[in-house]
């Protein structure tokens, strides 16, 4: 059997130091300082280090596993705590904090994976409720990494998978996937099957993690808990309507995939998920939360998803995903905006939409040198640093200018600023499609983006910067790369309306309100939308709306996007018209007779 287990090299000196009997371990625990619960967590990360890097026969280890498992539970729980609220990229003693934390899973999953390799390899004997015991929790602390990595958006070590596949053979060969083991670590059952422990780390990973927005995870994993048995996982794979199947190799290092069953050469060590009665559970949710219009409070020991939750699982388990549009690789810096107040406010500061944002704002290091020359020199400069972008400024780029700004001495072109506007970023575009961006976030401090955020992008075009704007699909935390996102396009460019008034019904809200107001697609097929805070507006509602001047009369139809933070609502519209009084045809001859 081949897992991943550290080499047995610890010094004889700290093996005489570390808590490795059943007496000296009870001992050992009774001494822990629980009231300062960080040296707590420093002695049981050193010790559970150390008692894995020895050799121990398979019962003491596993009965000394078993000692410390209530004090990994404490210990586990604490560093929960400091991991309920997120923010991306991680940083500081959050990021030291969250390593730990898969760490700590790891290292208890070693002990048990130790227990297991040696029955496995036939070295020692044991009883086989203590067999499945030990696979159970070796199984179980490798899950909670999967979950731990997940909320992190973290792909994780390739061997936590590897190893998970390889108990999961394990336990089938010795007939043990059924039996049931007592487990206090779940948030909504007292005990599972190795088997059920397999399943909801693979439905996990089914669910496309890294596209979860917050809280999802937690909420899948307490789920996945009472509906594991849902899931069908068997030897022989069945394809579903679209000839497509969801498998996982047990001689693998990879997740479950899903894939069609005509691309599958070989079909030895393969597991298929029928997910059909998991899907109709999930539907019949949605099904009671539409008889109702609200969300139905689930009942004691009762999980519930809502349903935009539902529907985007169904969709991953349900559609092969196939990039649309190719995408180019580049690696260029561009002005953002996260979040609907922050695009406004970004906007609005965009008073020279027709300057790059190199043009606009100089670094605070050469500011007091660069403030007392002329202008006329800066200007020239500009026109010079133009030739890098993608749309370079003609030779005259003089008089380029002053048509653009609409004054005939271009000494008057507005003086380059100290800093960017607050709701300006700088971020890392990595990648470009036509329907959508990758971009990088490479800084320690925090980047505001969640999934399901909206962001705007100042990006050139014909000379003129458009802010182009999207929703975050998916993050990804990456040691070596920071934070990556991928923004999906929901417009080309975006303009700050004024919401005035709700004509049709009455508003507790103060008006006139900022919205933002999205121009469709018709390449990409996007109908124009209006992008407004969350909880102000329903569909029905019949807006007044001043826009460039004009105003506009708009009923809200369908929801587009809705995460907790924005709505988007497509629309139709029509143009107000001043009303003129029309005269009688005769009207100026009457007074001429």
């Amino acid at each position: 059997m081949n897992l991943h287990l550290p080499q047995l090299t610890l010094k004889q000196a700290e093996i005489e130091q570390s808590p490795n009997t059943l007496r000296a371990a009870k001992r050992w625990q009774s001494e822990l300082p629980l009231v300062n619960m960080g040296e707590t967590t420093r002695l049981f990360y050193l010790a559970i280090r150390s008692l894995n890097r020895q050799p121990l026969p398979a019962r003491l280890r596993l009965d000394l596993m078993e000692q410390l498992y209530s004090t990994a539970q404490i210990v586990l729980q604490h560093l929960n705590k400091h991991l309920k609220v997120l923010t991306h990229p991680l940083a500081g003693k959050i990021k030291q904090i969250s390593r730990l934390n898969e760490a700590l899973l790891l290292e208890m999953s070693v002990g048990y994976k130790h227990v297991v390799y040696t029955v496995a390899t036939h070295k020692e004997k044991l009883d086989n409720r203590s067999v499945v015991l030990a696979a159970h929790r070796a199984m179980r602390f490798l899950e909670m990494a999967l979950a731990h990595n997940a909320r992190t958006y973290r792909t994780g070590a390739r061997s936590t998978w590897h190893d998970l596949h390889r108990l999961e053979a394990f336990v089938e060969q010795y007939h043990l996937s059924d039996t049931e083991v007592k487990d206090d670590l779940y948030n909504t059952i007292d005990e599972s099957t190795a088997r059920d422990v397999y399943k909801q780390a693979c439905l996990l990973a089914m669910a496309q993690p890294l596209k979860l927005r917050t809280g999802e995870v937690e909420k899948l994993q307490s789920y996945f808990e009472k509906a594991s048995h849902l899931c069908v996982m068997k030897k022989s794979l069945s394809p579903d309507e679209n000839g497509m199947v969801h498998v996982a190799s047990l001689k693998s290092s990879e997740p479950p995939a899903y894939i069609p069953l005509a691309d599958i050469t070989t079909f030895s060590n393969l597991r298929g998920f029928d997910l059909s009665r998991l899907i109709s559970t999930m539907n019949d949710m949605i099904e009671d939360e539409g008889d109702t219009g609200i969300y139905q409070i689930p009942k004691k020991g009762e999980v519930r998803l809502d349903s935009s939750l539902i529907k985007r699982l169904i969709k991953a388990w349900t559609t092969q995903e196939k990039r649309r549009y190719s995408r180019v690789l580049t690696n260029r810096s561009i002005v953002a905006a996260v979040g609907i107040k922050n695009i406004i406010n970004a906007i609005n500061a965009d008073i020279n939409p027709e300057l790059s944002r190199e043009e606009l704002f100089i670094p605070v290091s050469e500011y007091d040198a660069q403030e007392t020359e002329d202008a006329s020199r800066f200007i020239g400069d500009m026109a010079a640093d133009t030739e890098q972008f993608e749309h370079p400024l003609p030779s005259d780029s003089m008089v380029y200018y002053s048509e653009l700004i609409g004054v005939e001495n271009h000494d008057e072109q507005p003086a380059p600023r100290k800093k960017m506007p607050g709701s300006w970023r700088e971020w890392r575009v990595i990648n470009t499609g036509a329907g959508g961006y990758g971009i990088a976030w490479d800084k320690e401090e925090a980047s505001g983006v969640q999934v399901g955020e909206v962001i705007s992008l100042r990006e050139k075009e014909y000379n003129i910067h458009h802010w182009r704007t999207g929703v975050v699909r998916w993050l990804h935390n990456s040691d070596e790369r920071g934070l990556e996102v991928g923004l999906q396009l929901l417009a080309p460019r975006a303009i700050v309306v004024s919401v005035e008034t709700i004509r049709n019904r009455s508003y507790s809200q103060i008006m006139p309100m900022d919205a933002l107001m999205l121009p469709g697609m018709k390449t990409l097929q996007y109908p124009p939308s209006l992008l407004v805070p969350n909880g102000v507006f329903k569909s029905g509602d019949i807006l007044d709306i001043a826009m460039l001047g004009k105003k506009l009369h708009i009923e809200l139809r369908d929801i587009g996007e809705a995460p907790s933070f924005f709505t988007q609502f497509f629309y139709t519209s029509s143009e107000v018209k001043s009303t003129v009084s029309k005269k009688e045809e005769f009207e100026d001859l009457w007074k001429r007779l």
